[in-house]
């Protein structure tokens, strides 16, 4: 039995984990455990086999995150870089949609290690060449994306870690729909896209469930954009205009912002929107919005189309036409 002691010394020897991230393994080499009523009641013993059943149980019942040891805790990031490594050498080889399924997972249970040491460059340099990857099969397959962009939106990652791919798939199948960007230029927002928001990473966990923010929190999630920016600056091969396309990625949330409280909006005068990252952050804001957050429900694809019509529908009609006529058959189900 667990004295009280050493019940109060497990707070600081472990780590929460996305409980789906156990199904990379068989054991763990440690105990697992939930909190509960303020304290920590074991779960799995060592060694003890992991099955679907239990992922799925303790999912349902105690919630998205398991407590592991350290080691454990590495022991799993190390299967899920070791796995992602392996599936993408052979993604265009057999079921493409069952392939991109998997990259999908695996890349979103990989995001969420980035988020807790965004510093860890074999993390971040991993991520950027299996999404990179995962792009070109994308790219190369474009009637895989709305089984792959429907799928992910069932899984129970937490929102933050999973946004990121869901606005790519469907920016990257957008910009195919509209016809004026050739391949390279598609896979590069793609990636934009993908990394835009790794800033994310310094707010803390229990802001993000937070439907009323303070000043000071609201200054935490604006300072974002331009954190994400530095955090990729020299560490991975994205251009200039990328990576300003990333610091200015919540230009149109500005503006929304502004012309709900009757602002005048004055964008940043160093940067120049194109349709490119006009697009990017539309999208962006249309697959938060369909997605319910831990504070609102999921609004409907038409409240989000009537937001951005605000916004685009005058300097950007033609292609607002267009994205209306994708969504039409991109969302159904």
């Amino acid at each position: 039995m667990t004295s009280p002691l050493e019940k109060n010394r497990l707070s600081l020897r472990l780590k929460p984990v996305f409980v789906g991230k156990l199904a990379v393994i068989d054991a763990l080499e440690g105990s697992a455990y939930s909190y509960q009523e303020g304290q920590f009641v074991e779960i799995l013993q060592p060694n003890e086999g992991i099955t679907k059943e239990f992922i799925g149980n303790y999912a349902l019942n105690l919630g998205e995150h398991i407590f592991v040891e350290q080691s454990d805790y590495n022991f799993i990031d190390e299967i899920i870089l070791e796995q992602l490594t392996k599936h993408t050498r052979s993604l265009s080889i057999g079921d493409v949609t069952k392939n991109a399924r998997k990259q999908v997972n695996l890349l979103t249970m990989q995001m969420s290690s980035l988020y807790d040491n965004p510093f860890n460059d074999e993390l971040l340099v991993n991520q950027f060449q299996n999404s990179k990857n995962l792009g070109i099969l994308l790219y190369n397959n474009k009637n895989i994306h709305r089984d792959v962009f429907h799928n992910l939106s069932k899984q129970k990652y937490h929102y933050t870690h999973k946004q990121p791919l869901l606005s790519s798939i469907m920016l990257l199948s957008y910009f195919q729909h509209l016809g004026l960007f050739t391949e390279t230029e598609i896979q590069n927002l793609f990636l934009t896209s993908y990394f835009k928001d790794i800033g994310m990473s310094f707010i803390p966990r229990e802001k993000l469930e937070l439907a009323h923010l303070s000043e000071f929190d609201k200054q935490l999630f604006a300072d974002h954009a331009e954190n994400s920016m530095k955090l990729l600056e020299g560490r991975v091969p994205l251009s200039q205009s990328q990576l300003n396309i990333i610091k200015n990625h919540h230009f149109l949330n500005t503006k929304i912002q502004a012309m709900a409280s009757g602002e005048v909006y004055i964008p940043d005068q160093d940067f120049i929107s194109g349709v490119e990252s006009v697009m990017m952050s539309s999208i962006d804001i249309l697959v938060a919005m369909i997605h319910e957050r831990p504070y609102r429900e999921a609004r409907s694809s038409f409240q989000a189309l009537e937001l951005l019509k605000k916004v685009l529908s005058d300097e950007y009609s033609q292609e607002f036409k267009s994205l209306v006529f994708f969504l039409k058959k991109f969302l159904s189900k």
